[in-house]
């Protein structure tokens, strides 16, 4: 029997860690190439900023999905917050499209540095949309297969609120 705001479930845990896994190992990534590069002097520091930009919006969808995960048990309502969160978690997804364009334009303009930093914008504009891919596959799969125990859930909540 579950009781009014029990907490998460092994669902909603499972779907958040498959989901967020391959952002969260990106973003660990992403703040060790800021951390270890934020002295030089010598390179572009838009390319510090675009890595740091695209720090920040993995943090907002990994941040998005941690809190959902968090969220109650599954029960097919939606609240206002967890609209606000898809919302933001959808809209960090459409800036980081634009934000690679940008990025591709900070490269071209940059290739002829020397410095670590153009490498690390190469390599995070070719895996940006690769995790980005990877996070919705897996949100997919850990929703598809996990669908039946929040369907079940669902059903035995609604059958022990009719007695």
């Amino acid at each position: 029997m579950a009781e009014e705001g029990s907490g998460p479930g092994a669902y909603s845990i499972c779907v958040g860690v498959c989901g967020v896994g391959p952002a969260v190992i990106w973003l660990i990534v992403l703040i060790y190439a800021l951390w270890t590069h934020h002295k030089d002097t010598g390179c572009n520091v838009s390319l510090w900023s675009w890595l740091g930009g695209c720090a920040v919006v993995f943090g907002i969808k990994v941040g998005g999905h941690l809190l959902k995960m968090v969220s109650d048990a599954p029960d097919f309502h939606t609240s206002t917050l967890e609209v606000c969160i898809g919302c933001t978690t959808f809209f960090a997804g459409c800036f980081l499209l634009a934000w690679e364009i940008y990025g591709a334009i900070l490269y071209v303009k940059a290739e002829g540095d020397i410095c670590t930093l153009t490498t690390w914008t190469l390599v995070a504009l070719i895996v940006n949309p690769i995790i980005g891919l990877m996070t919705i596959i897996t949100m997919i799969i850990a929703q598809a297969a996990l669908l039946p125990a929040a369907f079940l859930n669902t059903v035995q909540d609604s059958g022990d609120e009719e007695e």
